[in-house]
């Protein structure tokens, strides 16, 4: 079993061992580009699984697997030699993973157990508490929880624990198109109480800055479904995404929201005023963010 993956993706899919190869391109290749990179390999794939319509899928068409399976979704069903159709009964609103999972069950997998779910073993809490911040989101800077609450939160946090007695990091999204400029931004109005590695940082390094971390405080972004990965406590500040869809995973995760009339919009840009966010108080954040850390510190006694 192999994953084909661009090159931002690798770290994630390098650290499973239930893989037998990781087929890596360039995040910008054409369909042409990767076909070229599977013809390059030393085994002939007999199927492909396709989420998507992008290069990969086209990819896939370009060099003639026989069995080419995926929803038929928009753009996708050309590329495809078996088309997969679920039936899903109206009902409430169902977490996405179970979109990719009933696909899974219909090839005729059991992915519905708790394996599937199991988190890798984190290391020890760090004795000194240490806090990820991630401000910035790749859905839209609509999805951003102000970089002036994290500050009033760091603000009240070292009022009451003192400046010492936490570690916090700023990290990026990362996979976001703007990397750096929420991210310094909150750097400056932290003025040097935060060490920011957003620029500098890849899925490798946040991975694993993550794991020797103590929660994580984070807009809505995909940084909080690699702390969702790992297992790690996180507060997640959700504005114009519907968490029933798009929460992370795991009861360590918790996603915090303020529903308003307008919400969910789904929108990367706010038409209005952003009330979404701003309904979510620093006090609220502050007393989901004393939990997971707390979590955190009961699960490493545990261990």
């Amino acid at each position: 079993m192999a994953v084909l993956c661009p090159e931002s993706q690798a770290p994630l899919w390098q650290s499973m061992e239930e893989l037998d190869r990781v087929i890596i391109y360039p995040d910008k290749s054409s369909a042409r580009q990767i076909a070229k990179l599977l013809q390059a390999q030393d085994l002939e794939f007999e199927s492909s699984i396709s989420w998507e319509a992008n290069e990969a899928a086209k990819a896939f068409q370009r060099v003639s697997i026989l069995q080419r399976l995926g929803y038929p979704a928009k753009g996708l069903e050309k590329t495809l030699t078996d088309p997969v159709s679920v039936v899903v009964e109206p009902g409430p609103i169902e977490h996405r993973v179970r979109h990719y999972l009933l696909l899974v069950e219909e090839l005729g997998g059991n992915p519905f157990v708790k394996a599937t779910f199991q988190t890798p073993e984190l290391p020890a809490a760090p004795k000194k508490s240490k806090i990820a911040l991630a401000p910035a989101s790749d859905f839209g800077a609509s999805h951003q929880w102000p970089v002036e609450r994290f500050k009033e939160l760091v603000e009240s946090f070292e009022a009451e624990h003192g400046k010492d007695g936490i570690e916090w990091l700023i990290l990026g999204s990362s996979q976001s198109g703007d990397i750096g400029t929420t991210e310094s931004d909150l750097a400056t109005l932290l003025d040097g109480r935060a060490k920011n590695h957003a620029a500098e940082w890849g899925m490798e390094e946040n991975l694993t800055a993550l794991a020797s971390c103590t929660a994580l405080l984070s807009s809505d972004n995909s940084l909080a479904h690699l702390a969702a990965h790992l297992g790690l406590p996180a507060v997640v500040v959700f504005g114009p995404n519907e968490p029933s869809w798009k929460r992370p995973l795991g009861k360590q995760s918790q996603a915090l929201r303020e529903h308003v009339a307008c919400s969910p919009c789904f929108l990367p840009k706010c038409p209005l005023d952003m009330r979404c966010q701003d309904a979510v108080s620093v006090e609220m954040v502050s007393e989901a963010l004393l939990d997971a850390m707390n979590d955190r510190a009961g699960e490493s006694q545990t261990n």
